[in-house]
């Protein structure tokens, strides 16, 4: 059987071809939640996935906000406190959830919308749901061949940038942003707080956006040494798949 994957990035509801990493339908934008929005949700994954034959392997939240807590101090009671520090002022239509990352031994905590999970729950009750930042996470964590010092993942609204040193997690951060402009100045703010010099910076990204940041890489004096390794939107549900 063919396998998709649902992603879910606070706006758009999207089912990727895990093969192809093309859509199944036109992503669908979510602004307010109701029984129309509920109905027109169950349609189009009934239309243009179940019906032809297609299952959904896994169900991918984007999240705008996202924290690790090594497992040395974690306190699954505390999970909110942990979160609000960081971010104090929650959306009250979302749930604070938190995942075990073995490779690095800490929890990833973020934030999905409750109607969406609910959702999920009651129609696709069997399909597992992972926050797409800890699934990136595992990934590269979990290769032991990973040598890349710097990922760069564009989402819709944020990016997640995850520094690496002698093969280890630096840190993880997930950073808002405007302008590609603006994911090239965070990125060349937080190189100089490597101990390390960094020499590689894998990025994921629409076509568009990868043309500008290698413009800005030839430009930059900072990350003009870089090497620096591109890939699509459709490589990057490969990765996830």
């Amino acid at each position: 059987m063919a396998a998709a994957l649902l992603f879910f990035n606070e706006k758009e509801i999207l089912v990727k071809d895990k093969s192809s990493g093309l859509d199944l339908f036109k992503p669908y934008r979510v602004d307010v939640y109701n029984k129309f929005t509920e109905d027109r949700i169950k349609h189009l994954i009934q239309e243009h996935v179940i019906q032809k034959g297609i299952d959904i392997e896994e169900i991918l939240f984007n999240s705008n906000e996202g924290i690790l807590i090594p497992n040395e101090i974690y306190n699954p009671d505390k999970k909110e406190d942990y979160f609000t520090l960081n971010y104090p002022e929650i959306d009250e239509n979302k749930s604070i959830f938190d995942e075990k990352i073995d490779a690095i031994n800490a929890h990833f905590i973020s934030t999905r919308f409750k109607w969406f999970v609910n959702f999920c729950k009651e129609n696709m009750p069997q399909t597992p749901m992972m926050n797409s930042s800890k699934k990136y996470l595992d990934r590269v964590l979990g290769n032991q061949k990973e040598k890349s010092d710097v990922h760069v993942v564009l989402k819709q609204n944020t990016f997640d940038l995850i520094k690496l040193q002698n093969q280890k997690l630096f840190s993880f951060n997930c950073i808002e942003y405007t302008t590609v402009t603006d994911v090239v100045y965070f990125l060349v703010a937080h190189l100089d707080k490597l101990p390390k010099k960094a020499t590689h910076v894998v990025l994921y990204g629409r076509e568009e956006q990868i043309k500008e940041i290698k413009v800005l890489f030839q430009k930059i004096k900072a990350l003009s040494g870089l090497l620096l390794t591109t890939h699509s939107n459709k490589e990057l549900i490969q990765f996830l798949s």
